[in-house]
């Protein structure tokens, strides 16, 4: 025959209770950024009462809980001062200035840029067509040494007969006849 321990039973439901609420909390928490952690702060509150009236000593998960959400806190505080001063930065004199200046700069950069690349594009064409001429004159330059050699060989052939006497009668008209022919 089994025995009913009604207290432990309501013991252990409690405990998993518990756990099964920590879990919840631990998954929230998880799965939260640290600009997000204040949404869930008063569920986790209104879980942790439950724990604790529940008979159980939960004050350390707590106290840790509550410092965890009083730093959450502090920095909401801080994150929501910066914001306020960057906007008091931003509608600052000084600072729009220092942004109209900034944008100038940025602009007359942006310019200087485009003259620059245009500069290149238009050098990058040049350089081609130079070194066009270049093959141009290179072949050129072969054609007149070829044309030279040809030139001299005539030149030297011309030179050759030139000692030569030549006839300095007429020739007959038969001999120009075929000729003409």
């Amino acid at each position: 025959m089994s025995i009913f321990y009604g207290k432990k039973v309501i013991s252990e439901l409690k405990k998993e209770f518990i756990m099964k609420a920590w879990d919840s909390i631990h998954t929230k928490l998880a799965g939260l950024t640290l600009n997000h952690v204040s949404s869930i702060q008063y569920d986790v509150k209104v879980i942790l009462d439950d724990m604790s009236g529940m008979g159980e000593d939960i004050s350390p998960l707590q106290n840790l809980l509550g410092s965890f959400f009083g730093l959450a806190n502090s920095y909401d505080q801080a994150r929501s001062i910066f914001v306020d001063k960057t906007t008091t930065i931003k509608e600052s004199e000084p600072y729009l200035k220092a942004k109209e200046h900034f944008e100038l700069v940025v602009r007359k950069r942006d310019e200087k840029s485009e003259k620059v690349f245009a500069a290149c594009t238009s050098l990058e064409k040049v350089i081609k067509k130079v070194n066009k001429l270049k093959a141009r004159r290179d072949t050129a330059k072969q054609e007149v040494s070829e044309m030279e050699s040809k030139v001299s060989a005539v030149e030297e052939e011309f030179y050759k007969y030139s000692d030569v006497p030549l006839p300095r009668q007429k020739p007959q008209r038969s001999w120009r006849r075929r000729v003409k022919s």
